[in-house]
């Protein structure tokens, strides 16, 4: 019983050894790949705002109460219905 043990131990032991590198290693992966979407989140907001400040600057104003991809909807629907 008590080889069993020690053999039960010893597996334990190397397999943790093994699977906590791989599991770092993951978790690394993990962060970059959300760095990346957090980005590419940035970068959108950054020409949504742009594209509604262009509008608004064409004559089509934002309401106070708007965010910018709202008030870039209400335009090209305004757009569409004139059509």
């Amino acid at each position: 019983m008590e080889n069993f043990l020690d053999t039960f131990l010893y597996a334990y032991t190397v397999t943790s050894q093994v699977v906590f590198p791989m599991l770092i290693f993951i978790i690394i992966l993990l962060i970059i790949d959300l760095g990346k979407y957090s980005k590419l989140s940035e970068k959108i907001s950054k020409l949504l705002l742009n594209l509604s400040e262009s509008i608004d600057d064409s004559g089509f104003k934002k309401n106070t109460d708007e965010n910018n991809l709202r008030h870039i909807q209400r335009f090209i629907d305004k757009k569409i219905s004139k059509d």
